[in-house]
């Protein structure tokens, strides 16, 4: 039910507001329970983020990148 409720707030919060990460090494990313995460995995992170957004995985991968340059000022 928490995975659905996330799910749900994900699919409705603007774009612009959304950073990736992968919690490493504590959460473990579906399909990889009972191993250590990652930072490598963030492209499963991103291919979930892009299951549940209607915007086009492109869209999905430039919005992601300037949101986190606008937060690191890079």
């Amino acid at each position: 039910e928490r995975a659905s409720k996330t799910r749900h707030a994900i699919a409705r919060l603007p774009l612009t507001s959304l950073l990736l990460e992968t919690d490493s090494p504590d959460m473990p990313v579906q399909g990889f329970q009972g191993q250590p995460n990652r930072p490598e995995r963030i492209k499963h992170v991103w291919q979930s983020l892009c299951e549940i957004r209607e915007e086009s995985p492109q869209e999905i991968a430039e919005t992601i990148r300037e949101n986190t340059r606008r937060l690191f000022r890079i």
